[in-house]
């Protein structure tokens, strides 16, 4: 699914992305994440995709927190 969004404003870490979509949802995305030189008002396409194998780690991890309590 992809979506398109714009950089309402940033702070010190992160940036504020205004989807484009009829309830304009707002993400907050860590500056590390965008391309070097990315402003207010600059628009970018969004790509969600589905990771299995980030998926199944991170089911792990949680099974292994969960023996740990």
């Amino acid at each position: 699914m992809k979506f398109i969004g714009s950089i309402d404003r940033i702070t010190e870490q992160d940036a504020y992305i205004i989807v484009d979509d009829a309830a304009e949802h707002e993400i907050r995305i860590p500056l590390d994440c965008l391309p070097q030189g990315a402003d207010e008002g600059m628009a970018y396409t969004l790509e969600i995709i589905r990771n299995k194998e980030a998926e199944k780690k991170m089911q792990e991890e949680i099974k292994l927190l969960h023996r740990q309590v």
